[in-house]
């Protein structure tokens, strides 16, 4: 029988008046807690446009 995954996507925004602030405890509260769900991180990446950078695209994977 073949594995069959569910996906799930997070996007962590900046925080702060210019919206350039990031709090790896936060980061990492936010990934640790999906982590404890079953959840395996498969990619990240920038969300940029423009130059501007927007926030961190998190893909995460867990076994059905």
């Amino acid at each position: 029988m073949r594995k069959r995954f569910e996906y799930k996507t997070v996007i962590i925004e900046p925080k702060g008046f210019w919206g350039n602030k990031y709090d790896p405890a936060d980061i990492d509260k936010v990934l640790n807690q999906y982590g404890n769900d079953g959840w395996e991180l498969v990619t990240a990446e920038s969300k940029e446009y423009g130059g501007t950078f927007y926030g961190v695209i998190y893909t995460f994977k867990r076994e059905l």
